[in-house]
């Protein structure tokens, strides 16, 4: 899920589009940027974010256990960006005064939406309940708090400004 801004700056009497162009066009991605995040980790978020059929063979989890059933959806990402897509459109409205205002260049405004994202995902990964672990999970890792065992899959959880 994207979010866009397309940047229009009042000058005089009419609208002006402020033109960047391509190679100068900034983005925050949030998430397990691959190559710094451990492989295991990035999987262990795609197979909860968007859940598994299930091997039916079981495989070792690292604590020893084994089971082989499906992993329900649990859309902590996408949850995250939803709940808060009018905050982030807010923050890049009031980011856009500033930059225009000089205040603070746009990677300074794109760090500052970042944290605020990663907090966010964090957040929804701490909260998430629904659908609950399996009885089988629960005896496995002592809790019955889904996408929370060791908290490393939410500790991972960053971002990373690209101009």
């Amino acid at each position: 899920m994207g979010f866009y801004a397309k940047v229009i700056r009042r000058s005089g009497g009419g609208l002006k589009k402020l033109f960047v162009p391509k190679r100068r066009r900034s983005i925050v991605k949030v998430g397990f940027p691959a190559g710094e995040v451990k492989s295991s980790v990035i999987m262990r978020a795609i197979y909860n974010e968007f859940g598994t059929r299930g091997s039916g063979k079981g495989f070792k989890t690292e604590r020893g256990g084994g089971f082989g059933g499906p992993i329900p959806e649990r859309p902590f990402l996408r949850n995250a960006m939803r709940e808060n897509r009018d905050a982030y459109r807010a923050a890049m409205r009031a980011a856009a005064r500033r930059i225009f205002a000089k205040k603070l260049p746009v990677g300074e405004e794109l760090r500052r939406l970042g944290v605020k994202a990663q907090g966010d995902v964090q957040k929804s990964i701490q909260t998430l309940t629904s659908p609950p672990n399996s009885p089988l999970t629960i005896a496995l890792k002592g809790s019955d708090k889904p996408l929370i065992d060791t908290g490393e899959m939410g500790q991972a959880v960053t971002f990373k400004v690209e101009e």
